[in-house]
């Protein structure tokens, strides 16, 4: 079988050069081991069901499918058109990894916590970022969806669907809200979990198992038996011994609306980590009053933060965090409010226009795009 390019070029976007050596201790953060004692940890075993089908609707992989002349025919139209989005994101992600790799090194493979609100279905970038975290924390209002199953649907609609629900992430960096609405509620999909889970191979992750859950009134995580908000995926990187799990929780965080127990998880999961918040497209959210809980999670908790201006607004941050701007800081787009604008933000762009460094790939909403990396002074 022709070896599709496509592949190999977002897979090195998401992986570091590094070897992960590294054993994750119970109070969150990382310590350092020996590469020997790394080869003693035990292999680790994809769901070959799993894994086959997720490479199937990711379109890089049909090995093993039953399927007529004409349904053969349409999935490679669609592996090319999905092909196609992959190869133009892989540039970017290809970015992206190599100025994470030399700007943040301090802190990348440390940190334990990748912590993603507003995030959507976006794997990609987080990973990108951030590969070699324990855990990943992603939220949206799209609900979870079920797990890609066994029985593999050969279906041009089908096709058509998961096409559509990762075309604006693809495209612009970002999921768009009220299109996933849409794209994530219909015949064929009926959630984020199979968008996550093409993303996940595309970038070549094996999976492991994926578990829908729920959070108890104590904040801990249980299983749910198909009725939960949350999905956990365990996985790992090809080729590593490292199990890696992501969390997907399907809840509204505006103040009056935050469910009591994912309100519960944050506040006893987030300090026990070294945290690295990550956010981008979030809608500018932060910068209004009934989401100031999720702003003093992120601020209260984070050991480091990358966002664009959407995230956090930059006052929030000043105090406690060494600040580096990247790109151009540029008014946000006419579809958000004046009161979106950070006057501050914009004055020290200008006024240290010397030392903000060079942002070559666009994300998030503008472009030019900018870009801010907040340190905490005292981080530990």
């Amino acid at each position: 079988m022709k070896k599709r390019t496509f592949t190999s070029v977002l897979v090195v976007a998401l992986t570091t050069i590094a070897v992960v050596t590294s054993c994750r201790s119970t109070t969150g953060g990382k310590s350092s081991t020996s590469t020997a004692a790394n080869d003693t940890l035990p292999e680790l075993k994809a769901d070959e069901s799993i894994n086959k089908a997720t490479r199937f609707y990711a379109g890089l992989s049909k090995d093993g499918i039953e399927m007529n002349a004409r349904d053969a025919e349409a999935w490679e139209k669609y592996s090319k058109e999905i092909k196609g989005m992959l190869d133009a994101a892989g540039k970017t992600l290809t970015m992206v990894d190599s100025l994470s790799a030399a700007d943040f090194g301090d802190f990348r493979d440390k940190i334990d916590y990748v912590f993603y609100p507003f995030s959507g279905a976006d794997f990609l970038y987080a990973n990108a970022i951030f590969p070699d975290a324990d855990t990943y924390f992603l939220c949206g209002l799209e609900k979870v969806g079920s797990p890609i199953g066994t029985n593999i649907k050969t279906d041009p609609a089908q096709y058509a669907s998961y096409r559509r629900a990762l075309l604006s992430l693809m495209r612009n960096s970002y999921f768009i809200t009220k299109d996933m609405k849409n794209d994530l509620d219909n015949e064929q999909l009926d959630g984020i979990c199979p968008v996550l889970t093409m993303l996940m191979a595309a970038a070549g992750r094996q999976i492991i198992s994926i578990e829908n859950m729920k959070i108890d009134e104590n904040g801990n995580l249980i299983p749910a038996d198909g009725n939960g908000n949350v999905m956990q995926y365990k996985f790992f990187k090809e080729g590593s011994k490292h199990e890696q799990t992501l969390y997907y929780f399907s809840c509204d965080v505006n103040n009056d609306r935050m469910d009591p127990n994912v309100r519960k998880y944050l506040t006893v999961t987030l300090p026990k980590h070294k945290i690295a918040t990550y956010l981008k497209a979030a809608s500018y959210l932060m910068h209004m009053k009934n989401f100031s809980d999720m702003r003093d999670f992120i601020v209260n908790n984070s050991q480091y933060v990358v966002e664009d201006d959407s995230g956090v607004p930059y006052k929030y941050l000043t105090s406690d965090f060494d600040i580096t701007l990247y790109g151009m800081y540029k008014r946000p787009l006419p579809v958000f409010t004046d009161a979106c604008i950070q006057h501050d933000l914009d004055s020290v762009y200008k006024a240290t226009a010397s030392n903000v460094k060079p942002l070559p790939f666009r994300i998030g909403y503008n472009n030019p795009s900018n870009w801010l990396c907040a340190r905490r002074k005292n981080a530990k």
